[in-house]
């Protein structure tokens, strides 16, 4: 281990920053939007707009050396340190036996250069992730091992005899943590996937999602308005497409290659199309689980998971993605990994009631004179209370199911119309911390839904 002061890669400065020499370069070319291509590149103006340039481009190269220079990291026995900036300093440091996990990605440029970037989940941390930007990927890789078992021995009190190239099992890190590589990381080491989406399952779940078919409907009218001679409305059009394109590509791009693997203490992610990153989620972090299958997918089968995690995102109040879309053998394999004991028998029966429908092993559902309120969903929406675990479900053409173990549970609120008092009915949300997943049971009746109140408010008083 090198306790010296190290330096990121030469090239990380413009990875962070390649935006201001594309603005540079846009700058220019506004400001001579009445010359035609030829006049931009001949005469006088080529000299001038040459010199300004390379000044421009030295100023920006001089910027990013300092900025390089200053950026250094080191590694000890008992913390790591991150330094960084000119003008106004940064030091972060994150003590070794705190680390729960480090995530490893890659945007677009830093693919492009072979680097990768190490983002730390450090317990007790706050909402800001400490950042290494950037690494040769395999230095990263080495990185990242070392500082895990470092971290494992430090929690135990002992030092770890490892090969070259060789990680801990993640089965001996402390409970809740992870260190797991990804598959490809080390040679000989290997994870079993339960997950893996093909492009073409991801890219007809996301057609036939119910933004998308919006989008193109709404593409489409734009464009027959236009044929009639009614171009005028492509200026309220293409604000709305772009923004379209924009939640598009974003889905694609969180999706697209999704691998889920298990390891000894939870999930590891790789996932990416420009941008990829490999996550890990220690099951024993994990406070809430939505299962969602949107109208469309219902047919065939196809659901969605997220959860609620602490410590794994710059967004506490967002949820994470750990399944964009797969079968229910899917979702049976990723629930073993991060919940493996729904509290009741037969557990896959129950899971399978939970995410369709039905009162089969004790789900309490709303009562009929709820059909008012929900003349589609009153049948399914409910909820169970097992051992462990409260599950609730709603939704009546795209349809939602949650999984709250008792001891995540941070607070329940109760919810009452002056329609639903009118027929005895109710409402109990339960919520829980690391995203915006909640539980929801509404319009039961009155009695029960007191009853589940109360219940849970205990238990999370007991926590």
């Amino acid at each position: 281990m090198n306790e010296n002061w190290q330096r990121v890669h030469p090239a990380s400065p413009f990875v962070h920053g390649w935006l201001a020499i594309i603005g540079l370069i846009w700058v220019y070319w506004s400001s001579t939007d009445e010359l035609s291509w030829s006049e931009r590149f001949e005469g006088p103006r080529l000299g001038w707009t040459a010199a300004i340039g390379a000044a421009a481009l030295v100023v920006i190269l001089i910027f990013y050396a300092l900025s390089w220079y200053f950026t250094r990291y080191r590694l000890s026995e008992t913390h790591v340190y991150v330094n960084s900036g000119m003008l106004f300093r940064s030091q972060k440091q994150a003590r070794i036996e705190r680390v729960q996990a480090i995530d490893i990605a890659q945007p677009l440029v830093a693919r492009l250069f072979g680097l990768a970037e190490l983002r730390f989940d450090v317990a007790d941390g706050s909402a800001s992730v400490m950042r290494l930007a950037f690494l040769k990927k395999a230095q990263a890789h080495e990185l990242r091992t070392e500082i895990l078992n470092l971290a494992q021995a430090a929690r135990s009190g002992t030092t770890p005899t490892i090969e070259q190239g060789q990680e801990l099992p993640a089965g001996e890190i402390a409970s809740g943590e992870e260190s797991a590589p990804p598959a490809d990381a080390i040679a000989g080491t290997e994870y079993l996937i339960v997950s893996k989406v093909p492009a073409g399952r991801l890219l007809g779940s996301l057609m036939l999602r119910g933004s998308t078919v919006f989008g193109v409907l709404l593409a489409i009218f734009f464009g027959i308005m236009a044929l009639v001679g009614q171009a005028g409305v492509l200026a309220g059009a293409i604000p709305a497409l772009l923004g379209f394109g924009g939640w598009f590509y974003k889905q694609l791009n969180d999706s697209w290659n999704f691998t889920a693997s298990n390891t000894d203490t939870g999930l590891r992610i790789s996932r990416g199309l420009v941008d990829t990153r490999h996550q890990s989620i220690p099951a024993g972090r994990v406070q809430a689980i939505k299962i969602s299958t949107p109208v469309f997918w219902r047919p065939l089968g196809w659901y969605r998971i997220e959860v609620n995690a602490l410590g794994l995102g710059e967004d506490e109040s967002s949820e994470t993605l750990v399944m964009p879309v797969g079968n229910f053998e899917s979702v049976c394999e990723v629930m073993g990994i991060l919940l493996p004991d729904l509290g009741v028998s037969p557990q896959r029966e129950v899971l399978q009631t939970a995410i369709s429908s039905g009162t089969e092993y004790g789900f309490t559902t709303s009562p009929e004179r709820a059909k008012l309120f929900s003349p589609g969903a009153w049948r399914h929406q409910g909820f169970l209370e097992t051992g462990k675990v409260l599950i609730t479900r709603y939704g009546w053409l795209s349809r939602t199911a949650t999984f709250i173990p008792y001891q995540r549970i941070q607070g329940v609120s109760w919810h009452q119309g002056p329609l639903e008092r009118r027929r005895d009915l109710a409402g109990v949300r339960v919520h829980s911390a690391g995203g915006s997943i909640l539980g929801y049971a509404h319009q039961l009746d009155m009695n029960r839904a007191d009853e589940l109140f109360q219940a849970q408010a205990l238990r999370a008083a007991e926590r």
